[in-house]
Protein backbone atom coordinates (compact mmCIF):
# COMPACT_ATOMS: atom_id res chain seq x y z
CA UNK A 1 0.00 0.00 0.00
CA UNK A 2 1.48 3.35 -1.08
CA UNK A 3 0.19 6.64 0.27
CA UNK A 4 1.10 10.03 -1.19
CA UNK A 5 1.02 12.67 1.56
CA UNK A 6 0.59 16.20 0.22
CA UNK A 7 1.06 19.57 1.90
CA UNK A 8 1.58 23.00 0.32
CA UNK A 9 3.24 24.68 3.30
CA UNK A 10 7.00 24.62 3.71
CA UNK A 11 7.31 25.88 7.30
CA UNK A 12 6.91 23.69 10.40
CA UNK A 13 3.59 24.51 12.00
CA UNK A 14 1.63 22.08 14.15
CA UNK A 15 0.02 20.36 11.14
CA UNK A 16 3.39 19.90 9.50
CA UNK A 17 5.00 18.53 12.68
CA UNK A 18 2.19 15.99 12.85
CA UNK A 19 2.67 15.08 9.19
CA UNK A 20 6.41 14.66 9.73
CA UNK A 21 5.97 12.28 12.66
CA UNK A 22 3.23 10.26 10.97
CA UNK A 23 5.04 9.88 7.66
CA UNK A 24 8.15 8.77 9.53
CA UNK A 25 6.25 6.14 11.53
CA UNK A 26 3.62 4.69 9.17
CA UNK A 27 6.12 2.23 7.67
CA UNK A 28 5.88 0.27 10.92
CA UNK A 29 2.24 -0.40 9.98
CA UNK A 30 3.14 -1.75 6.55
CA UNK A 31 2.39 1.54 4.77
CA UNK A 32 4.80 2.99 2.23
CA UNK A 33 4.72 6.78 2.35
CA UNK A 34 5.84 9.20 -0.33
CA UNK A 35 5.57 12.93 0.34
CA UNK A 36 5.06 16.01 -1.82
CA UNK A 37 5.78 19.34 -0.09
CA UNK A 38 7.44 22.67 -0.94
CA UNK A 39 11.18 23.03 -0.44
CA UNK A 40 11.95 24.29 3.04
CA UNK A 41 12.15 23.01 6.62
CA UNK A 42 9.43 20.36 6.20
CA UNK A 43 10.98 19.07 2.97
CA UNK A 44 14.39 18.87 4.63
CA UNK A 45 13.11 17.07 7.72
CA UNK A 46 11.13 14.51 5.70
CA UNK A 47 14.16 13.85 3.53
CA UNK A 48 16.39 13.45 6.60
CA UNK A 49 13.88 10.89 7.92
CA UNK A 50 14.58 8.76 4.84
CA UNK A 51 11.37 9.43 2.92
CA UNK A 52 11.12 10.01 -0.81
CA UNK A 53 9.99 13.62 -1.16
CA UNK A 54 8.90 15.52 -4.28
CA UNK A 55 8.92 19.34 -4.41
CA UNK A 56 5.74 21.31 -5.09
CA UNK A 57 5.05 25.03 -5.11
CA UNK A 58 3.96 26.56 -1.78
CA UNK A 59 0.34 27.70 -1.50
CA UNK A 60 -1.34 28.89 1.67
CA UNK A 61 -4.40 30.91 2.61
CA UNK A 62 -3.23 34.34 3.76
CA UNK A 63 -5.32 36.60 5.96
CA UNK A 64 -7.07 38.08 2.92
CA UNK A 65 -6.54 35.22 0.52
CA UNK A 66 -9.83 33.37 0.78
CA UNK A 67 -11.94 36.52 0.62
CA UNK A 68 -10.23 37.79 -2.51
CA UNK A 69 -9.83 34.35 -4.10
CA UNK A 70 -6.08 34.92 -4.51
CA UNK A 71 -5.42 31.55 -2.90
CA UNK A 72 -7.74 29.89 -5.41
CA UNK A 73 -5.83 31.56 -8.23
CA UNK A 74 -2.56 30.14 -6.89
CA UNK A 75 -4.13 26.71 -6.56
CA UNK A 76 -4.93 26.66 -10.26
CA UNK A 77 -1.20 26.20 -10.91
CA UNK A 78 -0.72 23.43 -8.34
CA UNK A 79 -2.66 20.49 -9.89
CA UNK A 80 -0.32 20.22 -12.89
CA UNK A 81 2.71 19.56 -10.68
CA UNK A 82 0.75 17.23 -8.41
CA UNK A 83 -0.52 15.32 -11.47
CA UNK A 84 3.05 14.66 -12.58
CA UNK A 85 3.94 13.29 -9.15
CA UNK A 86 0.82 11.09 -9.10
CA UNK A 87 1.70 9.60 -12.49
CA UNK A 88 5.20 8.79 -11.29
CA UNK A 89 4.31 7.43 -7.85
CA UNK A 90 1.00 5.71 -8.70
CA UNK A 91 -0.22 5.84 -5.08
CA UNK A 92 -3.18 3.86 -3.80
CA UNK A 93 -4.42 6.85 -1.78
CA UNK A 94 -3.60 10.57 -1.66
CA UNK A 95 -3.60 12.03 1.86
CA UNK A 96 -4.00 15.82 1.79
CA UNK A 97 -2.78 17.47 4.98
CA UNK A 98 -4.83 20.68 4.57
CA UNK A 99 -7.68 22.21 2.60
CA UNK A 100 -5.38 23.85 0.00
CA UNK A 101 -3.56 20.53 -0.44
CA UNK A 102 -6.89 18.74 -0.90
CA UNK A 103 -8.06 21.29 -3.48
CA UNK A 104 -4.84 20.81 -5.44
CA UNK A 105 -5.15 17.01 -5.35
CA UNK A 106 -8.86 16.92 -6.16
CA UNK A 107 -8.41 19.05 -9.29
CA UNK A 108 -5.90 16.71 -10.92
CA UNK A 109 -8.63 14.60 -12.52
CA UNK A 110 -7.30 11.48 -10.83
CA UNK A 111 -9.52 8.54 -9.91
CA UNK A 112 -7.29 7.81 -6.91
CA UNK A 113 -9.19 8.36 -3.64
CA UNK A 114 -8.20 11.55 -1.79
CA UNK A 115 -8.38 11.90 1.99
CA UNK A 116 -8.83 15.38 3.44
CA UNK A 117 -7.18 15.74 6.87
CA UNK A 118 -8.93 18.62 8.64
CA UNK A 119 -6.84 20.33 11.31
CA UNK A 120 -8.63 23.71 11.49
CA UNK A 121 -11.69 25.29 13.06
CA UNK A 122 -11.53 28.26 10.69
CA UNK A 123 -12.45 27.26 7.13
CA UNK A 124 -14.17 29.13 4.28
CA UNK A 125 -17.54 27.43 4.55
CA UNK A 126 -18.54 27.34 0.88
CA UNK A 127 -15.13 26.05 -0.20
CA UNK A 128 -15.15 23.42 2.56
CA UNK A 129 -18.60 22.19 1.57
CA UNK A 130 -17.56 21.74 -2.06
CA UNK A 131 -14.33 20.02 -1.03
CA UNK A 132 -16.15 17.60 1.27
CA UNK A 133 -18.26 16.35 -1.64
CA UNK A 134 -15.12 15.10 -3.38
CA UNK A 135 -13.35 13.60 -0.35
CA UNK A 136 -13.20 9.83 -0.09
CA UNK A 137 -12.65 10.25 3.64
CA UNK A 138 -12.43 13.25 5.96
CA UNK A 139 -10.14 12.90 8.96
CA UNK A 140 -11.04 15.17 11.89
CA UNK A 141 -7.97 15.71 14.06
CA UNK A 142 -10.04 16.28 17.21
CA UNK A 143 -13.56 15.99 18.58
CA UNK A 144 -13.89 19.77 18.34
CA UNK A 145 -13.13 19.64 14.61
CA UNK A 146 -15.65 16.83 14.15
CA UNK A 147 -18.34 18.95 15.85
CA UNK A 148 -17.42 21.91 13.65
CA UNK A 149 -17.67 19.81 10.48
CA UNK A 150 -21.05 18.43 11.53
CA UNK A 151 -22.25 22.05 11.79
CA UNK A 152 -21.02 23.22 8.38
CA UNK A 153 -21.26 20.17 6.10
CA UNK A 154 -24.22 18.49 4.48
CA UNK A 155 -25.67 15.58 6.51
CA UNK A 156 -25.07 13.35 3.47
CA UNK A 157 -21.31 13.83 3.89
CA UNK A 158 -21.06 13.01 7.58
CA UNK A 159 -20.65 9.26 7.04
CA UNK A 160 -17.24 9.93 5.51
CA UNK A 161 -15.84 11.64 8.62
CA UNK A 162 -13.50 9.73 10.92
CA UNK A 163 -12.15 11.13 14.17
CA UNK A 164 -8.45 10.35 14.49
CA UNK A 165 -7.04 12.55 17.22
CA UNK A 166 -3.55 13.96 16.84
CA UNK A 167 -0.68 12.36 18.67
CA UNK A 168 2.92 13.07 19.61
CA UNK A 169 6.06 11.00 20.06
CA UNK A 170 6.53 10.71 23.85
CA UNK A 171 10.02 9.27 23.38
CA UNK A 172 11.22 12.79 22.55
CA UNK A 173 10.54 13.81 26.13
CA UNK A 174 12.12 10.88 27.96
CA UNK A 175 15.07 11.68 30.17
CA UNK A 176 14.26 15.39 30.27
CA UNK A 177 16.54 17.46 32.50
CA UNK A 178 15.11 20.67 33.96
CA UNK A 179 18.45 22.15 34.97
CA UNK A 180 19.99 21.49 31.56
CA UNK A 181 16.99 22.95 29.73
CA UNK A 182 17.08 26.11 31.84
CA UNK A 183 20.79 26.53 31.30
CA UNK A 184 20.39 26.05 27.54
CA UNK A 185 17.79 28.80 27.26
CA UNK A 186 19.22 31.18 29.84
CA UNK A 187 16.47 30.71 32.41
CA UNK A 188 16.98 30.95 36.20
CA UNK A 189 17.61 27.65 37.97
CA UNK A 190 15.78 28.34 41.24
CA UNK A 191 12.76 30.45 40.21
CA UNK A 192 9.29 29.34 39.10
CA UNK A 193 9.12 29.34 35.29
CA UNK A 194 5.73 29.58 33.57
CA UNK A 195 5.56 29.28 29.80
CA UNK A 196 3.43 29.47 26.70
CA UNK A 197 4.37 27.84 23.38
CA UNK A 198 2.46 29.03 20.32
CA UNK A 199 3.15 30.71 17.01
CA UNK A 200 2.84 34.49 17.26
CA UNK A 201 -0.66 34.92 15.86
CA UNK A 202 -3.42 36.90 17.65
CA UNK A 203 -5.94 34.09 18.15
CA UNK A 204 -3.45 32.22 20.35
CA UNK A 205 -4.03 35.01 22.91
CA UNK A 206 -0.51 35.78 24.04
CA UNK A 207 -2.00 38.96 25.47
CA UNK A 208 -4.04 36.87 27.92
CA UNK A 209 -0.87 35.03 28.93
CA UNK A 210 0.80 38.36 29.68
CA UNK A 211 -2.23 39.46 31.71
CA UNK A 212 -2.01 36.24 33.72
CA UNK A 213 1.73 36.73 34.13
CA UNK A 214 1.17 40.21 35.56
CA UNK A 215 -1.34 38.84 38.09
CA UNK A 216 1.02 36.02 39.09
CA UNK A 217 3.97 38.41 39.39
CA UNK A 218 2.15 40.59 41.89
CA UNK A 219 2.06 37.68 44.34
CA UNK A 220 5.14 35.83 43.14
CA UNK A 221 7.70 38.45 42.11
CA UNK A 222 10.29 35.67 41.84
CA UNK A 223 8.43 34.02 38.94
CA UNK A 224 9.73 34.15 35.38
CA UNK A 225 7.66 33.92 32.21
CA UNK A 226 8.48 32.55 28.77
CA UNK A 227 6.82 32.89 25.37
CA UNK A 228 8.16 30.45 22.78
CA UNK A 229 7.00 31.05 19.24
CA UNK A 230 7.69 32.63 15.89
CA UNK A 231 5.85 34.84 13.44
CA UNK A 232 5.87 31.90 11.06
CA UNK A 233 4.87 33.79 7.91
CA UNK A 234 5.94 37.30 8.93
CA UNK A 235 2.36 38.59 9.07
CA UNK A 236 2.01 39.80 12.65
CA UNK A 237 4.73 42.36 13.34
CA UNK A 238 2.23 44.90 14.69
CA UNK A 239 0.77 42.28 17.04
CA UNK A 240 4.23 41.44 18.37
CA UNK A 241 4.96 45.13 18.97
CA UNK A 242 1.73 45.39 20.97
CA UNK A 243 2.75 42.39 23.09
CA UNK A 244 6.17 43.92 23.77
CA UNK A 245 4.53 47.17 24.86
CA UNK A 246 2.11 45.22 27.09
CA UNK A 247 5.04 43.49 28.82
CA UNK A 248 6.74 46.83 29.38
CA UNK A 249 3.60 48.45 30.82
CA UNK A 250 3.02 45.47 33.14
CA UNK A 251 6.50 45.88 34.60
CA UNK A 252 7.48 42.37 33.50
CA UNK A 253 10.46 43.11 31.27
CA UNK A 254 13.07 41.91 33.78
CA UNK A 255 11.31 38.57 34.31
CA UNK A 256 10.07 37.95 30.77
CA UNK A 257 11.83 35.82 28.16
CA UNK A 258 11.15 35.62 24.42
CA UNK A 259 12.38 32.54 22.59
CA UNK A 260 11.74 32.99 18.88
CA UNK A 261 14.32 30.67 17.39
CA UNK A 262 13.15 27.27 18.63
CA UNK A 263 10.71 24.89 16.95
CA UNK A 264 11.55 21.97 19.26
CA UNK A 265 9.18 21.94 22.27
CA UNK A 266 10.91 18.87 23.71
CA UNK A 267 13.98 21.03 24.31
CA UNK A 268 12.31 23.91 26.18
CA UNK A 269 9.31 22.27 27.92
CA UNK A 270 11.40 20.53 30.62
CA UNK A 271 12.43 24.01 31.82
CA UNK A 272 8.82 24.91 32.71
CA UNK A 273 7.03 24.46 36.01
CA UNK A 274 3.68 25.17 34.32
CA UNK A 275 2.33 25.59 30.80
CA UNK A 276 -0.47 28.10 30.21
CA UNK A 277 -2.49 27.83 27.00
CA UNK A 278 -5.17 30.55 26.83
CA UNK A 279 -6.10 30.10 23.12
CA UNK A 280 -9.83 29.91 22.45
CA UNK A 281 -11.21 27.55 19.78
CA UNK A 282 -7.91 25.72 19.55
CA UNK A 283 -8.45 22.93 16.96
CA UNK A 284 -6.38 20.42 18.90
CA UNK A 285 -3.54 21.90 20.95
CA UNK A 286 -0.54 19.74 20.16
CA UNK A 287 1.63 21.54 22.72
CA UNK A 288 -0.71 20.41 25.49
CA UNK A 289 0.09 16.77 24.73
CA UNK A 290 3.77 17.65 24.50
CA UNK A 291 3.66 19.27 27.93
CA UNK A 292 1.91 16.20 29.32
CA UNK A 293 4.64 13.99 27.86
CA UNK A 294 7.23 16.23 29.56
CA UNK A 295 5.32 15.94 32.86
CA UNK A 296 4.58 19.67 32.96
CA UNK A 297 1.17 20.59 34.46
CA UNK A 298 -1.13 22.32 31.97
CA UNK A 299 -3.68 25.10 32.49
CA UNK A 300 -5.71 25.70 29.32
CA UNK A 301 -8.84 27.44 28.10
CA UNK A 302 -12.01 25.36 28.34
CA UNK A 303 -12.51 25.53 24.59
CA UNK A 304 -11.91 23.50 21.44
CA UNK A 305 -9.53 20.56 21.38
CA UNK A 306 -8.19 20.83 24.95
CA UNK A 307 -11.65 20.02 26.32
CA UNK A 308 -11.28 16.43 25.10
CA UNK A 309 -7.57 16.16 25.78
CA UNK A 310 -7.60 17.24 29.42
CA UNK A 311 -9.59 15.46 32.12
CA UNK A 312 -10.48 18.31 34.44
CA UNK A 313 -8.23 18.36 37.53
CA UNK A 314 -6.96 14.87 36.71
CA UNK A 315 -4.60 15.47 33.79
CA UNK A 316 -4.70 19.26 33.74
CA UNK A 317 -6.88 22.27 34.51
CA UNK A 318 -9.43 23.86 32.18
CA UNK A 319 -10.40 27.50 32.78
CA UNK A 320 -13.69 28.87 31.49
CA UNK A 321 -13.21 31.25 28.55
CA UNK A 322 -9.46 31.17 29.12
CA UNK A 323 -9.92 33.99 31.62
CA UNK A 324 -6.49 35.42 32.44
CA UNK A 325 -7.22 36.18 36.09
CA UNK A 326 -8.59 32.70 36.74
CA UNK A 327 -5.63 31.13 34.96
CA UNK A 328 -3.34 33.16 37.20
CA UNK A 329 -5.21 31.99 40.30
CA UNK A 330 -4.89 28.35 39.25
CA UNK A 331 -1.19 28.83 38.52
CA UNK A 332 -0.55 30.41 41.91
CA UNK A 333 -2.37 27.55 43.63
CA UNK A 334 -0.18 24.97 41.88
CA UNK A 335 3.02 26.89 42.59
CA UNK A 336 2.13 26.83 46.28
CA UNK A 337 1.21 23.12 46.24
CA UNK A 338 4.03 21.13 44.55
CA UNK A 339 2.41 17.80 45.46
CA UNK A 340 -0.79 18.72 43.64
CA UNK A 341 1.22 19.96 40.66
CA UNK A 342 3.11 16.66 40.55
CA UNK A 343 -0.16 14.71 40.64
CA UNK A 344 -1.52 16.67 37.67
CA UNK A 345 1.75 16.17 35.80
CA UNK A 346 1.58 12.42 36.35
CA UNK A 347 -2.08 12.35 35.32
CA UNK A 348 -1.23 14.21 32.13
CA UNK A 349 1.63 11.85 31.36
CA UNK A 350 -0.60 8.78 31.72
CA UNK A 351 -3.29 10.42 29.64
CA UNK A 352 -1.02 11.18 26.68
CA UNK A 353 0.52 7.69 26.74
CA UNK A 354 -2.89 6.05 26.64
CA UNK A 355 -4.62 8.29 24.11
CA UNK A 356 -2.37 10.63 22.16
CA UNK A 357 0.73 8.95 20.73
CA UNK A 358 1.96 8.94 17.14
CA UNK A 359 1.96 5.15 17.20
CA UNK A 360 -1.74 5.09 18.11
CA UNK A 361 -2.56 7.53 15.27
CA UNK A 362 -0.58 5.46 12.77
CA UNK A 363 -2.46 2.31 13.73
CA UNK A 364 -5.78 4.08 13.20
CA UNK A 365 -4.70 5.57 9.87
CA UNK A 366 -3.41 2.24 8.54
CA UNK A 367 -6.73 0.64 9.45
CA UNK A 368 -8.63 3.44 7.73
CA UNK A 369 -6.49 3.18 4.58
CA UNK A 370 -7.23 -0.53 4.40
CA UNK A 371 -10.95 -0.01 4.93
CA UNK A 372 -11.09 2.66 2.23
CA UNK A 373 -9.36 0.48 -0.35
CA UNK A 374 -11.60 -2.45 0.59
CA UNK A 375 -14.71 -0.32 0.10
CA UNK A 376 -13.50 0.69 -3.35
CA UNK A 377 -12.93 -2.95 -4.31
CA UNK A 378 -16.36 -3.83 -2.89
CA UNK A 379 -18.83 -1.05 -3.80
CA UNK A 380 -21.51 -2.64 -1.62
CA UNK A 381 -19.57 -1.34 1.41
CA UNK A 382 -19.69 2.37 0.46
CA UNK A 383 -20.49 5.08 3.02
CA UNK A 384 -23.96 6.58 3.37
CA UNK A 385 -24.31 9.66 1.23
Amino acid sequence: MTILWLDLVSELGGAQHSMLELCSTLSSEGVEVVAAVPRGPLFDRLTAAGLKVFPVSPVRATKRGWGLFTTTAKLLRAPATVSQIIRGVKPDIIHANSLPAFLAASHTGTSIPVIWHVRDLRLPTLVAREAAKKAARIIAASDAIDEYLVDILSPRILGRIRIIRNGIDPALFSGADKAAARKRFGLPQDAPVIGMIAHLIPWKRHDAFIQAAAAIHRQRPDAHFVIVGRDLFQENKRWISQLEAQIQLAGLKASFHWIKDSDAPHEILPAFDLLLHPAMNEPFGRVICEAMAAKVPVIAADSGGPVNTIEQRVSGILVRDGDAQHMAAEALALLSDPLRAAQLAEGGYKRVLSQFTTRHVCQQLAKEYGALLASICNPDQTDDE
